[in-house]
Order: C-alpha cells, then structure tokens, then sequence
C-alpha cells in the first residue's frame, strides 16, 4: 500500500514520548507499504536526522517552523473558537507538499499523527474534505486513519488546573476549542487511535460516534535492561539516588518536578540527608536550574544522549506528575532498567498495572515520600522482577502491538468510497 504520513515533528531520534511512538509506526509500516513522509522540524538540532528516515520512506517532505513565530501565529486564535495548537503546527510549504503527493500519487491511506496534522487534510486543495468542497484523488479516496495518542484537549483543562490568571483563562478556551476540534476530526476520519483504553473512553464521551481503538506504546525490553553492570556504581552516586527523566521544556513535566522538590523531597531529605535527585531532560527552565543552583543534592543533567548511563545507577524512579494523560515512556523505560517506579495515579493510569509489586501509586505529598524513601534499603524481589518481565513483554512489545495498524489498513471500504 501506498501510505501518506503526516507528522507534527520529525519522527527521529526516538528519544520523547511522540517520537518514540511515531517512530515506531513508520519503522513497522515501512516493513509491507511504501511510506511517503511529511513532517515539521521546529529545533535546528532535529535537522541532521533527516537522512536517517529516508532508509524506512519512498520520500520526505519537511519545513523548518520557529516555535517563536509560530506562537505569533496563534495569538489571533486566543479570540477565535479555534485552537491555537492547530497554527502553530501549520505549514503552507509543507501543505503544498503534501498537495503535491496527493495529486501525483494513488494513496490507500493517509495517517496523521496527532490532532493538529488533520488540518492538512482539511485545507488540502486536492483531497475530498469533510465538511466543504470536495476535489478529487486520483483513483480513489485514501482510507484516511488519525493516531490522537492522548486526548489533548484534557491536558489544557489540567494546564488550566495548576495555572494562574490569565493563563488559565487562555488555557480553558484552547480546552474547548480543542475538543470541538477533535470531535470534528472524528467524525471526518474512518478511524481514531489512542495509546489506551482510557483515553477511547475519555474521547467517547464526548464524540460517542467516532470509530475509535487503543493500540499501547512498546519499550525494548533488552535496550533497557541491565544484567552486568546492576551493581556497579561511582564514587559519586553512592548514597539514595532518586530520578526523574524528561523533556524538561514541557510544562507537565517541569511542574511535576517543581512539586516533588518542594512537596516531597524536604521529607526524603530529612529521613535521607545522603539522598540525591536526578533530573535527566533536555532543555531545562529558569525555575528548574534556580533550583540546582541552591541545592547541590539536585542535579540537572540537561540532554543526554543515552539515559541508561542514570537509570542503571539509580535506586528508584518517580513520576510526581499532576498533569498527564495516555501512557508515560519514561514509566516503561524505567520499569525496563530493572527500576522501581513510584508515581502518581495520573501518571500511571494509562500503564495498567495498578496493585503490582514494581509500580506503586501514591497521590498524597507525605505517602509518595514515604514510599520512595523505602527503596532506600532494599531492591525488587526476584519475583517481582519476573513479573515485571513478563507485564512488559505481554502488554508492551512494539511488533505485537502494532499489528493493530495492519489490520485497519486491511479492512475493506472508507467512509469517503
């Protein structure tokens, strides 16, 4: 088949939660169909990556956006109904493109990677849009499949939760507005993908008649995992070692982290004075280096290419986050690297593995402490870790996985045909 995907950022490295997943898609699909790639590229450093994707695509369409422009872009959106996320991610260049690929080439299916990526779709002058006037593909109408991830328009209603004036009232509005738009997708689409049943369940209830299905991330079990260095460890990391992994420009992680510091790691400090937090993430804020600044038990480490090197020397991972939705790459990766994890339950609730023995749910500042300060002597059982293998290996295995995506691709019909 021939296959159009369209994605809000290059797809590579794998090393973040949208491109790990993206990633993996076009990797699998590009084992049986021809993959035609379009994508934004909104960091200089993503620019040397490009060739790296052409091995997996038949060709690669891309435009370099600035994220401050972009953001210029949106204001007018903030008095309008529409989202501003959709702006940001547009491009006229790459719309072109991906005009172009529609007219000279017969398509079986267009596949959109995150909501904003519709709108390509919806503005293309050649494809056969939803609610306007329609042109004509040639051949035929493509089947056309939308992978949402998480519900994004819940994140805002949580960024608006934890925010000030008037950043809430901003955040609000893109809430609305983005699930207006999301539901609009829906309808137009043959099929809606989300990273769990809880967030199919969480769209349904607001767009009841959209075709949707859940198809989990994976996580390379043996990438991660750590059978000969497990006990080795430098000079400087003995003691607790506590981490936390991330991009650390993304608002949900940055206020998570701001919370563990000032909510639970004064109780770990006065149990533990010997204990250390690790924030591995690029791009950190002003806020999160103020901290280290002042704190030497706090170490940021900014980007690092392999995160492993923290993982295998750590003694507990925690997932303090407030605001989260879907399935946490960084709670499997941790689970991988042999680490017990200690999260909230909306960091956790879209994993699926409540009242195990390897991954513990704790809401309350003192009881999250108190929980991340007993892996101070002791390690997960031999039992544990083989039921922790084996949770991994059944539920999140990338190949098993995304069979999904064969079977919808060969599923007879489109809502367009």
């Amino acid at each position: 088949m021939n296959i159009l995907y369209l994605c809000h950022r290059i797809p590579y490295p794998p090393n973040k939660g949208d491109k790990i997943r993206s990633f993996n898609e076009v990797k699998y699909l590009s084992k049986k169909h021809k993959i035609y790639l379009a994508f934004l590229i909104d960091d200089e450093k993503d620019l040397p990556y490009v060739n790296e994707l052409k091995k997996y695509c038949e060709t690669i369409d891309y435009d370099f956006i600035r994220p401050g422009w972009q953001k210029i872009k949106s204001l007018p959106y903030l008095l309008s109904r529409k989202p501003f996320t959709v702006p940001y991610f547009y491009s006229k260049k790459l719309q072109k493109a991906v005009d172009y690929r529609l007219s000279t080439i017969k398509f079986d299916a267009i596949f959109a990677f995150s909501s904003p990526m519709a709108e390509y779709v919806f503005k293309s002058k050649i494809f056969p849009l939803p609610d306007g006037e329609r042109g004509r593909v040639r051949g035929g109408y493509p089947k056309l499949i939308i992978d949402f991830v998480d519900v994004d328009s819940d994140k805002w209603r949580m960024y608006a939760e934890y925010s000030k004036f008037p950043k809430t009232l901003i955040y609000k509005n893109e809430w609305k507005s983005l699930m207006a738009y999301e539901k609009k997708i829906g309808k137009a689409f043959d099929i809606s993908i989300f990273v769990s049943d809880a967030e199919v369940k969480l769209f349904k209830s607001f767009a009841p008649d959209v075709n949707a299905i859940s198809i989990p991330n994976g996580v390379d079990l043996s990438y991660f995992s750590n059978t000969t260095n497990k006990t080795i460890r430098s000079n400087e990391q003995k003691g607790f070692n506590i981490l936390f992994t991330g991009a650390m420009d993304y608002f949900p992680n940055e206020d998570g982290v701001l919370y563990f510091y000032y909510k639970i790691w004064p109780i770990i400090k006065d149990k533990l004075p010997q204990s250390r937090f690790y924030i591995v993430g690029g791009n950190p804020s002003k806020k999160l280096k103020t901290i280290t600044e002042k704190d030497k038990d706090v170490l940021l480490t900014g980007y690092v290419d392999d995160v492993r090197q923290y993982a295998w020397k750590a003694d507990v991972f925690v997932a303090p986050l407030r605001i989260a939705r879907g399935i946490q790459n960084k709670i499997l990766e941790a689970l991988a690297a042999g680490l017990p994890v200690v999260a909230t339950s909306r960091a956790s609730q879209g994993i699926g593995c409540n009242g195990n023995e390897f991954l513990f749910i704790e809401n309350s500042a003192g009881k999250f402490a108190e929980r991340t300060i007993s892996f101070a002597d002791k390690r997960l059982s031999v039992k544990a870790v083989e039921k922790r293998e084996s949770f991994l290996k059944q539920k999140y295995d990338w190949s098993g996985n995304l069979i999904e995506l064969e079977k919808i691709l060969n599923i007879g019909g489109t809502r367009y045909s």
